[in-house]
């Protein structure tokens, strides 16, 4: 299987991080532990958390310097072994800063052995004035295991009244289940593109948003029960669609684009708390950080 990956640029590059986390079922116990943190430049984890109790391990990825410069890349690969369960999130948005013309990058891989479960609960990217990034996101999954996810990007700073200019975007999403491509959504968007303000494309918005459901209990069912509780306004607009996967597995896509990171935050965050336990079969707990 030929997995999608960024082409090297022969430019100089401002540093190169990587983070590599993989949870494990301890023996004899239903406790999920941090079997292995490896990290290389300002990418890290502090300790594993446990608010849930012992079955799911929270992780919380910090990057101290708090944005990605111009030809800086990010590594990021998590592991979830068989009946693991564990939560991924950032304790703040990732920045994106204006590049020089130099390509900063983000690559993440997710994998999710049989019997184990995985959230993927990233707070939002934002990419600034001449940024020129790309965004990658690979899910890769067995047949039994599951997983919520998403991915969310604000264009501009749009709180201090920023128009995004001068700027360009890749974002990728793919999933594969036993070395299978089911799914690949890119997207490139680019500010001189006069088509981005148009109906197809984004419109009048600069927030949009991707969310994933993937497992035994992804069902038609639930997918009507999704569709029934979605918003479509003003300012948040979010639609929903199933694909078949093998065995019986499902995946629910939503997508959604709004005018405020926030509307748009909510809406899955709501969406994860209330249809967790059906995917899953663990209740919903609020993190912290989405309080603070």
């Amino acid at each position: 299987m030929e997995i999608i990956t960024l082409e090297p640029l022969k430019i100089p590059k401002r540093w190169d991080a990587s983070l590599h986390l993989e949870f494990t079922k301890a023996p004899q116990s239903s406790k999920t532990i941090l079997s292995r943190r490896d990290h290389v430049g300002p990418l890290l984890i502090q300790k594993s958390l446990y608010p849930e109790g012992d079955e799911v391990c929270h992780a919380v990825i910090l990057h101290p310097p708090a944005g990605v410069a111009g030809g800086d890349h990010l590594k990021i690969d998590i592991g979830v072994h068989p009946h693991a369960k564990a939560v991924i999130t950032t304790p703040g948005a990732t920045k994106w800063y204006k590049s020089n013309g130099l390509l900063s990058s983000q690559q993440t891989k997710l994998s999710v052995a049989s019997g184990g479960y995985l959230d993927f609960l990233p707070q939002e990217n934002i990419y600034f004035n001449a940024s020129n990034a790309h965004n990658l996101i690979h899910i890769q999954l067995e047949e039994e295991s599951s997983m919520i996810g998403w991915d969310i990007a604000q264009l501009g700073r749009t709180a201090s009244g920023e128009i995004w200019s001068e700027a360009h975007l890749r974002n990728e999403l793919q999933l594969s289940i036993n070395d299978r491509f089911y799914w690949v959504d890119s997207s490139i968007l680019d500010s001189d593109d006069l088509s981005i303000k148009s109906t197809p494309k984004l419109g009048p918005y600069s927030v949009m948003g991707t969310m994933w459901f993937c497992g035994n209990q992804v069902s038609e069912e639930l997918l009507e029960q999704i569709r029934d509780s979605l918003l479509w306004s003003e300012n948040l607009k979010v639609g929903a669609t199933r694909i078949n996967l093998p065995q019986k597995n499902g995946l629910i896509i939503v997508r959604a684009i709004s005018s405020e990171v926030e509307y748009l935050k909510d809406c899955f965050i709501h969406m994860w708390l209330k249809y967790r336990l059906e995917v899953s079969g663990i209740p919903p707990l609020p993190l912290r950080l989405w309080k603070t």
